[in-house]
């Protein structure tokens, strides 16, 4: 087969992008642990790089100014304040980015509701806390049954 045919050009462009893409879905850690609020889930210590993800946590918000009080009152019987910790270390002298990809399922492991964004890992921090707070729906965080995280690192 001669490097000029259609056929070869399509298999050199298809082992172009497979090595530009990378691999597929990589992620630091990917979990799914039995849901339980305001319990620490143990990450294993994923290491990427110079990053080390401890644990994580969903935490109950309590108070009058949570998040569903504040910046929707008129639905604050229905929802409930979260706050999703994640305790990791950073070993490098600039900060790394964290992209989390969490789900809460049902019994069906159907996703109830989720997050995914993007926080800041400090740099120089040991056993640092990265904190994300967000609203759900008080019924959704009493149907979870699992929780489902994916996280990724990166430089900043």
């Amino acid at each position: 087969m001669s490097l000029g045919t259609p056929r070869a050009l399509a298999l050199a462009a298809t082992a172009l992008l497979v090595i530009a893409a990378g691999p597929a879905g990589a992620s630091a850690v990917s979990k799914t642990f039995p849901f339980e609020a305001d319990r620490w889930y143990s990450l294993d210590d994923a290491k990427d790089g110079p990053i080390t993800l401890h644990r994580i946590q969903i935490v109950r918000q309590t108070g009058l100014l949570t998040k569903s009080h504040l910046f929707r009152p008129g639905n604050a019987e229905y929802l409930v304040s979260i706050e999703i910790r994640l305790e990791y270390s950073n070993a490098s002298t600039h900060d790394w980015k964290g992209r989390f990809r969490l789900a809460l399922l049902d019994e069906d492991d159907r996703e109830i509701d989720g997050y995914n964004g993007s926080e800041d890992l400090n740099e120089g921090e040991g056993h640092g806390i990265a904190t994300v707070k967000l609203s759900t729906l008080k019924y959704g965080l009493e149907r979870a049954r699992r929780l489902r995280v994916a996280i990724d690192v990166e430089p900043d």
